[in-house]
């Protein structure tokens, strides 16, 4: 019986077991850049950014550096591979990778304002003109090109959602002027 309770004690408490993750060191800049789309430069960059609102100071468990939660997001953005996937590559489960996009994604939202402007009132003649001189579009202050955006692919008319990069995807453009 004290041996069963003993057994029972030890299977409830398993010393957890984690995984040293590689993280960039065997990928060539250019393989990097392909997975992430991003340079390990830039990655950088993006965690000395981030760090304060991503670095998780924790006495519990192993907090997940804030490199590796960047790159499981960037991985995430840029694959368009399900969460499980992406979790199995990284080595975590599918709901810390969840939990991870979503803190990533608000963070560098959250510094949106930073990077991202709208044109002032000042510097609005001149974008019109640039453009009008390119193209002779009037009053254009700007453009996106087209994208495609990455979907499962649908039940009915499978085939007709294959892109020519050989995947399931929506074809969107869209333009932007005043």
């Amino acid at each position: 019986m004290a041996a069963r309770l003993l057994y029972d004690v030890q299977q409830r408490y398993k010393p957890r077991i984690y995984r040293e993750f590689l993280g960039a060191e065997p990928y060539t800049e250019s393989e990097f850049q392909a997975r992430y789309r991003f340079s390990k430069e830039s990655i950088q960059i993006l965690t000395n950014l981030l760090n304060d609102d991503l670095k998780r100071p924790t006495n519990r468990s192993h907090a997940i550096p804030v490199e590796t939660q960047i790159k499981i997001a960037l991985r995430y953005y840029a694959s368009g591979s399900f969460m499980q996937v992406i979790g199995d590559t990284f080595g975590y489960d599918k709901s810390t990778v969840s939990r991870i996009i979503q803190a990533v994604t608000g963070a560098i939202s959250a510094h949106g304002a930073d990077f991202l402007r709208w044109p002032d009132e000042t510097t609005k003649p001149a974008i019109i003109n640039g453009f009008y001189n390119i193209a002779r579009s009037p009053c254009v202050i700007g453009a996106v090109d087209g994208t495609h955006i990455r979907i499962q692919a649908p039940s009915d008319n499978e085939y007709a959602f294959v892109n020519r990069k050989n995947f399931h995807s929506i074809n969107v453009q869209g333009i932007c002027g005043i």
